[in-house]
């Protein structure tokens, strides 16, 4: 890892350049691979979704290859373990930096993306590509580098909010997170739609990730009577809960968001995911996604790594074909200050997740939302129904 001293004497050996712009000259060889960073959890309780960006990355930068690369010139994945962590990523960052790469697509954690981008915007405001991060902030610093695959935190809350008011026809909610910047930032916003909406929220708490027993929290959720608890952290937790919810048969519903919806809860909770009373409200991940880009994807996918996709697998496969299409409207430009503007005008008309284009924050419009539940055994995610224009009607 690259310490404060190593890179102030870099800055100096560079005559007090940025550190970004120390490494760019090699990038703009016309000979030289362009070097692409991918962070996210490569080790760690959150590996294996991190490791499916990272696959995804990997994959997206071959087939560019394969197609002649960027005006001749090659992709070159450089993947950097954040551990979701915020310390952790500001390192792997400037690392990154140090190895003189264009720009960084990935990101699983906001508490890691979010500094990353920080640390890109100080040293050149080179691009951040997030296939996962929804954390608000990420997009609200005002930097003009950032760029987000998936909706923000603040969309999909209501739209979870909504599912349980209109479709499980719940007038009380309790909502838990794990204090993560991620978690915390869904909590919020569906407190706030909640009662906007003029729900009661009879519980607002967190609980800490890594505990082996959450049965005292259930049963803490159960004295208010509400009629869903809302989990809004992360799989391995939910697993864990759901567990012991089924357990506990406490006599609410148990609703998670996004983050929960991952292959890896299933190894977790096992068939006691398929309880009747266990339901997941969604941006449309990976494997929900049907069109003839994601279909070929998968494919293409399972084919190299023996596996199918991530949840966010295809957003990750997404950004990378995103910088692909900025690059080549740049003419193979790599310096951050056209590939920026570059970026802010991509459209793509059907990428693997749809339409790809971003607004003036670095967002793209908001996508669908969906309700799935588990069935079978194993268990399997089928969505129960999906929200358009605002109203949730059964999935066909």
């Amino acid at each position: 890892m690259i310490n404060r001293r190593f890179l102030i004497v870099s800055l100096a050996s560079c005559g007090a350049l940025l550190l970004a712009a120390c490494g760019t000259s090699s990038n703009n060889s016309p000979s030289s691979p362009i070097s692409v960073g991918i962070t996210g959890p490569f080790s760690g309780p959150y590996a294996d979704p991190g490791s499916a960006i990272r696959n995804a990355g990997q994959l997206a930068i071959d087939d560019i290859n394969a197609a002649g690369g960027i005006n001749g010139r090659k992709l070159q994945a450089l993947p950097e373990d954040d551990a979701c962590d915020a310390q952790t990523g500001v390192q792997a960052a400037q690392k990154l930096l140090n190895e003189s790469i264009v720009a960084i697509v990935g990101g699983y954690c906001s508490g890691a993306s979010i500094p990353e981008s920080d640390t890109l915007h100080r040293n050149g405001d080179l691009p951040f590509i997030t296939a996962a991060s929804s954390n608000p902030k990420f997009t609200e610093q005002g930097y003009d580098n950032v760029f987000r695959m998936v909706s923000r935190d603040d969309a999909e809350a209501p739209a979870d909010v909504s599912f349980m008011k209109d479709w499980l026809k719940a007038n009380k909610i309790a909502i838990m997170h794990d204090n993560t910047t991620y978690a915390k930032g869904v909590a919020d916003s569906a407190k706030q739609a909640a009662q906007s909406s003029g729900m009661t929220v009879t519980y607002f708490d967190a609980i800490t990730p890594g505990q082996k027993d959450y049965t005292a929290a259930l049963e803490k959720v159960a004295t208010g009577s509400p009629d869903v608890l809302f989990y809004t952290g992360y799989y391995p937790e939910f697993g864990l809960l759901a567990k012991e919810y089924v357990a506990l048969n406490p006599g609410y519903k148990l609703d998670g968001d996004s983050a929960t919806v991952d292959p890896s809860v299933i190894k977790v909770a096992g068939t006691a995911l398929n309880y009747p009373g266990i339901t997941f409200t969604t941006l449309p991940t990976s494997e929900f996604i049907h069109n003839a880009q994601n279909d070929a994807f998968t494919k293409e996918y399972q084919t190299k790594y023996g596996t199918s996709p991530g949840d966010y697998s295809s957003y990750e496969y997404d950004g990378i074909m995103a910088l692909a299409q900025a690059l080549k409207n740049n003419g193979g430009k790599t310096d951050a200050k056209s590939l920026n503007a570059a970026l802010h005008a991509v459209s793509i008309t059907a990428g693997t997740t749809g339409p790809i284009a971003f607004d003036s924050k670095g967002d793209r419009p908001a996508p669908l939302f969906l309700a799935v539940h588990a069935t079978g055994d194993p268990p399997q995610f089928v969505p129960i129904a999906i929200r358009v224009g605002g109203t949730w009607k059964a999935s066909s």
